[in-house]
């Protein structure tokens, strides 16, 4: 089968969200199914034609009554070794990532390109910014095609097209031949919208949850990762202590890699000031700003936040309830995020007003998230929605287990501690804590429940829980102690079942073209 994937954004070169992880990884795992896969993006910021590259051919394409043209080149990606196709103007390439002009042009320049192919099986768009081309290669090419939700609150403009009015997203579902999103649970949850529930009634629709490669996000190639998005500039060991470890060592290195980069802030600053200065024409990232510090304290909890600045990711309840949580327990809390003005102010000012508690780290900066997940005793995924989330995923492969909230593809993907584990102890398959009140108090339960249970009550342990009495845990990170089977728990949960190489994500994405086939043509 001949698939190709329509790509708004694609990691680590245009990309700064989780939809560009997902299109880095999906085609290589498509292709080792046995099909043949054509990628096709944009050339936002000049980024793709900064890699060496091939000019594959020009296309000229008339809109609001001007010619413009592009040129398509084929680069090689450069984690995958995948070809990329992207169209390329350097006029057209320096709009902002997201504007609509550059998508109208993206629907016309991949009616163009594929219409030089009679072997291509079926289209496959990705969100709004795809869907006006699907529409248009379903209806002008006569090809099956597929649309990908990966997040259905952000629809695109409205666009009128063959007399129907609608904005990209929901075109590209309605001219569809199959549509899925991101996750079981979300699937169910967007079928109260009245055009989901209608298509659905008429095509397949499917959840399909997302995957990560954990060849490249395993702990044991963290520091390769880390060289690797930075384009081999920044070598991590240079600054302080940071290893590989895995599922065995977790607890053991973990906490090291804690105190060495964040209650060092030394070397953390110096790092930061290095990737600040570094040419990033060839990757994706911003310069980053710190506030903040923490205070020495290796056995004091740790916390985590990943994640765009923006309010579905659920920083209001991050700042209603953090400030009760550092005023009522001895916690440290580390956060990198850019995105809405309003709540990188926010992190500033929480930083600020908890001098020696809080790190907030203003910017977009790939090699950091690996440090937030390895040194951080657990992240928190306070959402108020989530499609599906690799935040939670990447965490988990990291050994660190997650305070999400009960949606979407977090109650997919993460296993909770239970409740009450006095009467019913899980910790031998828990990978975090799941809430479901989004609200503060249920945030704050959230994270006081999962400390309670890793650092607090450590003492209560052995009334409940099969040890030999002689061996109970008297730190967070010995051997028997719950935090340490949960870092278990997680690595071998995100291998075995949120992986790309494991889950069956990629058989079901293939399961999805045929079904757009056959709807298309009987």
């Amino acid at each position: 089968m001949k698939i190709a994937i329509l790509m708004p954004t694609i990691a680590p070169l245009t990309s700064i969200g989780g939809l560009g992880e997902v299109l880095q990884y999906l085609p290589k795992f498509l292709k080792s199914i046995g099909n043949e896969v054509v990628s096709i993006t944009f050339d936002h910021q000049n980024k793709i034609s900064n890699l060496p590259n091939e000019k594959v051919t020009e296309l000229n394409i008339k809109y609001q009554g001007s010619k413009f043209k592009f040129d398509v080149i084929k680069v090689k990606h450069p984690i995958t070794g995948l070809d990329i196709i992207a169209f390329s103007n350097k006029n057209f390439n320096e709009l902002d990532t997201w504007d609509p002009v550059k998508y109208d042009l993206f629907a016309d320049l991949v009616v163009s390109y594929l219409s030089n192919f009679d072997d291509i099986d079926c289209v496959s768009g990705h969100d709004w910014p795809c869907g006006l081309a699907v529409a248009k290669c379903h209806e002008k090419l006569n090809l099956p095609t597929t649309m990908t939700i990966h997040n259905e609150a952000f629809r695109g403009p409205v666009r009128n097209y063959k007399g129907h009015v609608m904005t990209y997203l929901e075109l590209g579902i309605y001219f569809s031949n199959a549509f899925n999103t991101v996750s079981p649970t979300h699937a169910e949850e967007i079928k109260s919208i009245e055009l989901i529930n209608k298509q659905s009634s008429i095509k397949p629709f499917h959840g399909i949850i997302n995957g990560i490669d954990f060849e490249s996000h395993g702990p044991s190639s963290m520091i390769e990762r880390m060289i690797n998005l930075s384009d081999g500039k920044l070598d991590p060991r240079k600054y302080a202590f940071i290893s590989n470890y895995s599922s065995e060592d977790a607890h053991a290195i973990k906490p090291k890699i804690k105190f060495a980069w964040f209650y060092n802030s030394e070397c953390l600053t110096r790092y930061v000031e290095d990737w600040n200065n570094m040419d990033k024409t060839k990757i994706t990232g911003t310069d980053v700003e710190i506030y903040g510090n923490l205070e020495d304290g290796l056995d004091t909890p740790l916390i985590g936040f990943v994640g765009r600045a923006t309010y579905q990711k659920g920083f209001d309840l991050i700042f209603q309830a953090l400030p009760e949580i550092l005023d009522e327990h001895d916690i440290r809390f580390v956060m990198l995020s850019k995105g809405e003005k309003r709540i990188e102010e926010g992190m500033k000012d929480l930083a600020e007003s908890y001098p020696g508690k809080v790190i907030s780290m203003v910017g977009f900066c790939p090699p950091l998230t690996s440090l937030v997940y390895a040194g951080s005793d657990w992240t928190i995924v306070p959402s108020l929605w989530e499609p599906c989330g690799l935040i939670q995923m990447e965490s988990m492969a990291y050994c660190t287990p997650v305070v999400a909230r009960e949606t979407g593809g977090l109650k997919d993907t993460v296993i909770s501690l239970n409740p009450d584990p006095h009467n019913d102890p899980n910790f031998d398959v828990a990978t975090g804590v799941l809430f479901k009140d989004y609200d503060k108090n249920g945030l704050k339960w959230g994270i006081e429940h999962a400390l309670n249970w890793t650092f607090y009550k450590l003492g209560e342990i052995c009334l409940f829980i099969n040890y030999n009495h002689v061996n109970c845990p008297k730190s967070p990170y010995d051997t028997n102690a719950p935090l340490s089977l949960m870092m278990k728990n997680c690595y071998y949960h995100a291998y075995r079942n949120l992986s790309w190489q494991n889950n069956d994500s990629a058989d079901k994405y293939k399961a999805l073209f045929g079904g757009a086939i056959y709807k298309h043509y009987f």
